[in-house]
């Protein structure tokens, strides 16, 4: 099944109703954006359109639920201040499609998968974990944990990690690579070549 065997390479989860798995002093705002991340990737996968309509569907939750201006800044890192503002913007841009894209690629197809709250975990700086596990049709269970910030009042979802793999390190460590080897503009038409193939996987 598609979504089992690319599980730990995207950023991609669904979650089970609530209700009362909070604990006393537990974040509920926090909770509530990864909720509703997950209730829309569920609403993608229990109706299959075209590519494009899933899309259309997931683009402004995912908007909503990263801080991908935030996310770039770190994916790039010491390259990030060497951007101009107008290469920094088409950056952001870009990893905003590509992950789209990867939602409505990947959730395409939907056999029983839940997810399950754990709890939570404080970090420095005022960041949130959120953690999580799948549970497949057959039982087993898969951790999924997500790295939240608070900005302007709002919690964002700024990395996951998934049994283990912080998807933002896989990234930095990727793209990093490509900036130092061929630069800028190689990176762009690299991400542009697989949300290109993600969008003509079907």
């Amino acid at each position: 099944m598609k979504i089992i065997k690319k599980l730990v390479l995207i950023i991609s989860f669904i979650f089970l109703p609530l209700g009362s798995g909070l604990h006393a002093g537990e974040n509920q705002a926090a909770v509530s954006v990864v909720d509703s991340l997950h209730q829309a990737l569920i609403k993608a996968m229990q109706t299959p359109e075209s590519f494009s309509e899933r899309y259309v569907q997931l683009l402004p939750v995912v908007e909503n639920t990263f801080d991908t201006p935030v996310i770039a800044r770190v994916i790039l890192s010491r390259y990030w201040n060497d951007l101009d503002e107008t290469q920094q913007s088409a950056f952001i841009e870009r990893f905003d499609d590509l992950s789209i894209s990867n939602y409505a690629s990947k959730f395409d197809d939907f056999g029983g998968e839940k997810f399950r709250l754990l709890g939570q975990q404080e970090l420095k700086n005022g960041r949130l974990v959120v953690k999580t596990e799948l549970v497949k049709p057959d039982g087993e269970a898969v951790r999924f944990d997500y790295i939240l910030h608070e900005r302007e009042g709002k919690w964002l979802i700024i990395s996951v990690i998934a049994n283990g793999v912080n998807d933002l390190s896989l990234k930095r460590s990727e793209y990093g690579t490509i900036m130092e080897n061929d630069g800028f503009d190689v990176l762009l038409a690299e991400i542009d070549k697989k949300i290109k193939a993600l969008k003509s996987s079907e």
